[in-house]
């Protein structure tokens, strides 16, 4: 159940890229991008810094269809963008409800940084890169929705090794580590480490908290792997030719 969640928000991802891509006239067919997607995930997981993938993405559309590599670095840039929105809106969110976050602070505090955030994002779309401007809503809704189908991933996870009911505080803990875990060897190390500390400060079991981080890892992984598949392939990447838009 936790796969399926994981490869389902794998899914969205995939579709909020394309539709990033679609805004500054790009059209991959539905197949060509998921492809694409996959061969990305596969280098960002085993490319220390998580950005092998993205590279990879616009150095292979360019060198095929000749597309502008500043238009797509700004599609695959407001991409990561929005992810990690998505992600500093649901820390809010989680951390309101998580004994012992901001403690005093967290009647004023967490709803202003929500509020800042959501209100700085969007105008720095808006202002930067207005050519996105037309989707901001609709790439923001899909990210979240790709954040909250990995947070079930580890509730499911959760509920598979342990009986507990403190599942915000992994949660929120998860979303911070995936924050942290851009600058690590596909998070492997700093997303347990966060895990660890985060249990030690808080008081819940480390072993669960590592535990959990390690299988997320695993699992992002297996799926990752997939894409070496099609990278032995060479597959052909195909646009969307008029007649197909219009149909």
């Amino acid at each position: 159940m936790a796969l399926f969640c994981f490869v389902l928000s794998q899914w969205i991802s995939a579709e909020r890229l394309s539709v990033l891509f679609r805004s500054v006239n790009f059209f991959l067919t539905p197949r060509s991008n998921h492809i694409l997607y996959l061969i990305g995930m596969f280098y960002n997981f085993f490319i220390p810094g998580g950005i092998g993938g993205d590279a990879y993405k616009i150095y292979i559309l360019h060198k095929e269809f000749n597309w502008s590599v500043k238009k797509l670095s700004a599609a695959v840039f407001v991409d990561r963008f929005m992810g990690l929105t998505a992600i500093g809106i649901l820390i809010c969110i989680f951390s309101f409800f998580v004994p012992g976050f901001f403690k005093e602070m967290r009647q004023w505090f967490l709803p202003l940084l929500l509020s800042i955030s959501i209100t700085a994002s969007y105008f720095f779309v808006k202002r930067l890169f207005p050519s996105f401007f037309s989707v901001f809503t609709k790439t923001i809704i899909q990210s979240i929705a790709v954040q909250l189908l990995q947070c079930i991933c580890i509730v499911i996870l959760l509920e598979s090794i342990t009986n507990t009911h403190n599942h915000l505080i992994y949660i929120t803990v998860f979303l911070i580590s995936s924050v942290v875990s851009v600058f690590s060897f596909s998070g492997i190390g700093i997303r347990e480490m966060i895990f660890y500390q985060a249990a030690i400060l808080f008081v819940f079991d480390s072993t669960v908290a590592v535990t959990i981080g390690l299988l997320f890892s695993v699992m992002t992984a297996f799926v990752s792997l997939f894409g070496i598949l099609f990278q032995f392939k060479n597959p052909k990447l195909y646009i969307k030719t008029i007649n197909s838009m219009l149909l």
